[in-house]
C-alpha cells in the first residue's frame, strides 16, 4: 500500500459518518469526472468502468439509509439516489456526458447539505472547546 492510499485509509478509518457521507460524494464526483472525460475520448471501457464504481458507491449510500429512523428524509434521499443511478446508467448506455452532468447536479446539492451540517457540528462544538480552554488558563 502506498503513501497515499494508507492516508485515505486511515481518513476512512478516523471519518465520523457525515464526513464520509461526504467522501463517499467526492468519490461518486471524481469517477464522474473521469467517466466524462472518457466519454468525449471515447474510451467505451473507460466509461463503464468509472460509471460502475459511481454507481456502487450510490448502492452503499442508499443501502446505508434508515428508513425507520429516517423517515421522509430517507425517502428522499433514497429517491435521488434512484434518480442519479439511472441517469448514470443511461449516460452509459447512450454514452450521454449530459445525463453524467445531471447526477452531478443532485451530488454536488447533497454535498453541500451535507457539508452544512458538518459545518454547523463543528461550530457547536468550538464554544464549548474554547470555554474548556479558558477555564484552564
Amino acid at each position: 500500500m502506498n503513501g497515499v492510499s494508507r492516508y485515505r485509509n486511515v481518513q476512512v478509518m478516523t471519518a465520523d459518518k457525515v464526513t464520509l457521507v461526504i467522501m463517499l460524494y467526492d468519490g461518486i464526483l471524481r469517477f464522474n469526472k473521469l467517466a466524462q472525460k472518457a466519454v468525449a475520448d471515447g474510451d467505451i471501457k473507460g466509461r463503464g468502468t468509472h460509471l460502475n464504481r459511481s454507481l456502487e458507491i450510490i448502492g452503499e449510500l442508499a443501502n446505508s439509509l434508515n428508513r425507520e429512523e429516517g423517515g421522509e428524509i430517507a425517502g428522499n434521499l433514497s429517491r435521488l439516489y434512484d434518480f442519479c443511478a439511472m441517469c448514470l446508467t443511461e449516460a452509459n448506455l447512450k454514452n450521454d456526458a449530459s445525463m453524467i452532468e445531471a447526477a452531478n447536479k443532485v451530488i454536488t446539492e447533497l454535498k453541500a447539505g451535507w457539508e452544512a451540517i458538518s459545518a454547523d457540528r463543528h461550530k457547536q462544538e468550538s464554544p464549548s472547546a474554547a470555554r474548556s480552554i479558558s477555564c484552564g488558563v
